[in-house]
């Protein structure tokens, strides 16, 4: 059975391996490998320290897939929002199991105050498209030829989901209304 919940420090190093694999299919991810594990433990670490949505999957005690939505920073006037990535080994995607990280991951990012979840996916990754758009992800731009890997370009598509409308109040318990000293 497979289970999504928050990612832990623990789970850096397996983490690690699940993002080098689906890297490494050379397909799906800006990344064609994994970055070293130092810089993959910091990075999850930051993540689990500072509240931010990311989730795993589980099956057994093994990782076999993640969703995070990291919130851009406060000098750059992107901390509103957040930065969705995953991936699912290949053995297990058309499982219902990307579509269960990303709603966890909306979900948290709700509660942590984001107005606007952000992603980028090739065009060519038909399966993912449908996902975002059936989560009500909308198209916002497209880059075109905007990634060559092996001789073959693709376009890359910007997507978007409205959390919060510039409007609308945030939500007084949120972590992000009252930013974080030194931020």
């Amino acid at each position: 059975m497979i289970s999504i919940r928050p990612i832990r420090k623990i789970d850096a190093a397996a983490f690690r391996e699940v993002l080098d694999a689906v890297s490494r299919e050379r397909r799906f991810l800006g990344g064609l490998e994994a970055p070293p594990e130092e810089r993959v433990r910091a990075f999850v670490e930051s993540n689990v320290d500072s509240g931010y949505s990311q989730f795993v999957a589980e099956e057994d005690g093994r990782l076999v897939g993640w969703c995070d939505a990291l919130p851009g920073t406060p000098p750059a006037g992107t901390a509103h929002i957040g930065y969705l990535g995953m991936g699912v080994l290949q053995a297990y995607r058309s499982k219902g199991i990307g579509r269960r990280l990303v709603e966890a991951t909306i979900a948290k990012a709700r509660e942590f105050g984001l107005e606007k979840i952000e992603l980028s996916v090739y065009s060519s990754n038909d399966a993912a498209i449908a996902l975002y758009r059936n989560l009500g992800f909308v198209d916002e731009g497209r880059k075109k030829r905007g990634r060559l890997v092996d001789g073959i370009y693709d376009d890359v598509l910007l997507m978007a989901l409205e959390l919060r409308m510039p409007n609308q109040l945030p939500d007084p318990t949120s972590p992000s209304v009252t930013p974080p000293a030194g931020a």
